[in-house]
């Protein structure tokens, strides 16, 4: 089964810096591997395909959370992973340009493209820093987490059962609009609908604005 591990900490440094911490987890039971054209689509549920156009289609899954007011994200720091191999060898579907799904066709077909294809891992990074931005006022951080990669020297994947990493803050005027006041319901209403998006609710009120 698909899950997010754990809640965010907050972690405050020298000079104001800090950092929030996060751990999410994937169920290598959930891996889907299906051929397509002699290739092989790589899926995993809640995640969305790779988007750059002929770079192998593994899974990204986006990490949205609620981070404290007035920090800017500067980055993001792998902390820790689980790492396991995908027993077998497999040539990865590329990833094909966005279509109107109204246009019934035909399309030309993209190659696997050779910067993403070789001796390396791709993506190369477990995870990167991703939007940041206010909603209802809260300050909401992203970042994409690759819980698969994929080494097309070996036809090889590798499935990242854990990751735990750090967004990286620093104090910042983000010019986001002033909230005004709102009723009990309101916040709640907010609260309850903003929850189900950012992977430590628990802190919604802590960094409420």
């Amino acid at each position: 089964m698909f899950r997010i591990l754990g809640s965010l900490v907050a972690v405050l440094a020298l000079a104001g810096a800090a950092t929030v911490e996060a751990e999410v987890g994937f169920d290598i039971g959930q891996l889907q591997l299906q051929e397509s054209e002699g290739m092989t689509v790589v899926g995993l549920p809640k995640c969305v395909p790779a988007w750059e156009v002929g770079a192998p289609s593994v899974p990204i899954y986006c990490v949205q959370a609620v981070v404290p007011q007035d920090m800017k994200v500067t980055g993001v720091s792998l902390l820790d992973f689980d790492t396991e191999p995908v027993d077998g060898e497999y040539d990865v579907y590329p990833v094909q340009p966005a279509r109107p799904l109204s246009d019934p066709g035909p399309f030309e077909f993209v190659p696997q493209d050779p910067q993403y294809y070789g001796p390396f891992e791709y993506p190369g990074e477990v995870v990167v820093a991703a939007h940041q931005g206010s909603m209802f006022g809260y300050n909401i951080a992203s970042a994409f987490v690759a819980p698969v990669q994929y080494n097309a020297g070996e036809k090889k994947l590798v499935f990242h059962e854990n990751v735990r990493f750090a967004f990286d803050l620093e104090p910042a005027d983000l010019g986001y609009l002033e909230v005004r006041n709102r009723s009990i319901e309101a916040q709640q209403r907010i609260e309850a609908q903003i929850a189900t998006i950012v992977i430590n609710p628990q802190d919604l009120t802590r960094y409420a604005p």
